[in-house]
């Protein structure tokens, strides 16, 4: 038995993200516009009000010029749903960030044989109706604020004088409590048919009655013929209902928040430079433009090839960081929504720099088309050209990091808590930790090993410190250590983190002093901060990265307005200090008791 032929056709008027299958049909409006203009006089009509008719448009060429056994519609951000066990919100509807691969395979758009066979089962698919409940339809068209009721009673008087067998229905369903919205629905060729001869006859017969460019209509207002459809497609399904015979189902409308085309990354300049990923916070970005300068400084006549994985950054921050590379030909900078890896259920919950380890850990699936990766977190200041750590040879591992002494300290004695905290996650030796924020990655070896569960919620769950907990658990065993002068972080003298570095095995500890003294990368992820603290030792390196970058003045705004802020307490922070100095028991003590809640 041959598979009856099924349509569902998406209106867009932009380039957008598309259901790609046999079922779904994007259309776009200005290609309908150009095809009408060159057809018959009703067809001329149509194109010349295309921004009246809105996704009408769409449903009249259909009518007109395509032949399916089910016809159906829908819109560039709304779908229906084919997945009963997918949640939706109080209204019935779907609520996505993405119009994505995955959101495609969640909500059943991708599986061909089940809308087929839902198509099947009725003659008229519909949305789930709003229930307004005491309220009615003719209500809500009546309250919308930019609509005008006269246009309504208009159609009900066309209705009653041409069309007499629809007038039941019709006050039935206008003065009910349930409406059909968006336009949206799956119905059966004959009926399809029917209905599109009766919409477009009333419609024209408006057009005859009201002129709206003369009432002075608003932009949106003129949009009216296409409210009215909406409308008039709850009269034919109560008109249907009335008629009797009729199977009618009833499916949740998916709403997509984002719906541009999902961009694929291939290597830049032929793979030919170094493939920098490096995390954007919005919070941070300023971070980032140091990051970015030093890199472009250190890189000499080499490639890189940068892609900025950012996190809630404004287009006015994109602008300036484009402007840290502009004019240098061998930098490639090109900007990644993160929040597409981040849009998952459960995913978008988590935090700070949870999320950050979970864009790291996802970056060999997010980017199929690169092998080999360095990644740098912001704050890192690059005084060395980094081709030779991208180049690194990784002796079979899945990446390459230098080995974190503060926290190879903390587990070596330093901290009883962190002694105890990490066994339970399976990490036991003092000389195994990486720092995170630097790491070399043969993306090509994670795609083929890295398990799927380390990519759900559950994985980071009880990770006191996600941003280096996470690839130190997951690459466990995995993992190349690298000379430590690519990832130098300073301390201040008597903090926490120069305490725990004392504690660290001796040959981690030594290494680490000595690569502080001709460091190749300086990672500001520890106690020194030096946009902070501009007397701090290192500063004078992270302030001239950040010098000439859109965010040097920002920066030193916002650094007098924090000591305008700390000077305040210079006195209580002073007997702080004697009493509880840093990497003091004591000190330790009271930040367990008083510490902020996270």
């Amino acid at each position: 038995m041959e598979d009856k032929k099924i349509k569902i056709y998406i209106s867009c008027h932009k380039p957008c993200a598309q259901v790609k299958n046999d079922i779904f049909t994007p259309v776009m409006q200005r290609d309908v516009v150009e095809f009408l203009r060159k057809g018959t006089d009703e067809d001329r009509f149509m194109a010349e009000r295309a921004n009246e008719y809105c996704e009408l448009l769409t449903q009249y060429w259909a009518w007109k010029y395509e032949d399916a056994d089910y016809y159906g519609f829908g819109h560039y951000r709304r779908y229906f749903e084919f997945n009963d066990s997918v949640k939706s919100n109080a209204y019935c509807m779907v609520k996505r960030d993405y119009l994505d691969g995955a959101a495609v395979r969640e909500l059943g758009l991708s599986d061909e044989s089940r809308i087929r066979a839902e198509a099947e089962k009725y003659d008229v698919i519909t949305p789930v109706p709003f229930n307004y409940y005491v309220k009615s339809v003719y209500w809500q068209y009546k309250s919308s604020g930019t609509l005008h009721i006269e246009d309504l009673d208009t159609v009900l008087e066309i209705i009653r004088e041409e069309f007499p067998q629809y007038l039941k229905a019709a006050k039935k369903y206008l003065f009910g409590h349930y409406m059909y919205a968006c336009n949206m629905f799956v119905m059966k060729r004959e009926l399809f048919l029917e209905y599109s001869e009766w919409l477009f006859s009333v419609l024209r017969k408006f057009y005859e009655r009201r002129d709206m460019a003369a009432l002075g209509y608003s932009n949106e207002a003129m949009r009216t013929p296409g409210h009215l459809g909406e409308r008039l497609f709850g009269v034919f399904c109560a008109y249907l209902s009335e008629r009797g015979g009729i199977r009618f189902g009833r499916r949740r409308t998916v709403q997509f928040e984002n719906t541009e085309p999902e961009e694929e990354y291939y290597p830049a300049f032929g793979g030919k430079g170094t493939a920098v990923f490096m995390p954007v916070r919005a919070e941070r970005v300023c971070l980032a433009a140091a990051t970015l300068s030093s890199l472009a400084g250190a890189a000499e006549e080499n490639y890189c090839d940068v892609i900025a994985l950012c996190d809630g950054v404004k287009a006015e921050d994109k602008d300036k960081l484009r402007a840290v590379t502009a004019g240098k030909s061998n930098i490639s900078l090109r900007f990644f929504d993160a929040a597409r890896l981040l849009s998952g259920q459960g995913v978008a919950s988590l935090k700070g720099d949870a999320r950050t380890a979970y864009m790291q850990l996802s970056l060999a699936d997010a980017f199929p088309h690169y092998d080999r990766a360095l990644w740098l977190d912001d704050g890192c200041i690059v005084l060395a050209d980094i081709s030779p750590l991208y180049a690194a040879d990784l002796g079979g591992a899945l990446c390459g990091g230098v080995r974190d002494c503060a926290r190879c300290g903390s587990v070596n004695g330093f901290s009883s808590r962190i002694r105890d905290y990490y066994p339970a996650l399976g990490l036991t030796d003092p000389r195994a930790f990486v720092q995170a924020g630097v790491l070399a990655m043969d993306l090509a070896a994670m795609r083929a090993e890295l398990p799927e569960e380390l990519l759900c919620v559950p994985f980071f769950a009880g990770l006191r410190d996600a941003r280096c907990d996470a690839v130190n658990r997951a690459w466990r065993d995995k993992i190349a250590y690298l000379p430590a002068e690519w990832n130098c972080v300073p301390e201040e003298e008597g903090s926490d983190g120069a305490a725990a570095r004392a504690f660290a095995p001796k040959e981690i500890f030594l290494s680490a002093q000595a690569a502080l003294r001709s460091p190749k990368l300086l990672h500001f992820c520890g106690s020194e901060q030096p946009w902070k603290d501009p007397a701090s030792a290192h500063a004078p390196v992270f302030w001239a990265a950040l010098r000439g970058t859109p965010f040097w003045e920002e920066a030193l705004a916002a650094n007098k307005k924090g000591k305008e802020k700390r000077g305040g307490n210079v006195v209580l922070r002073w007997i702080s200090l004697k009493l509880f100095p840093y990497g003091s028991r004591r000190r330790s003590a009271v930040k367990r008791l008083f510490g902020k809640k996270k």
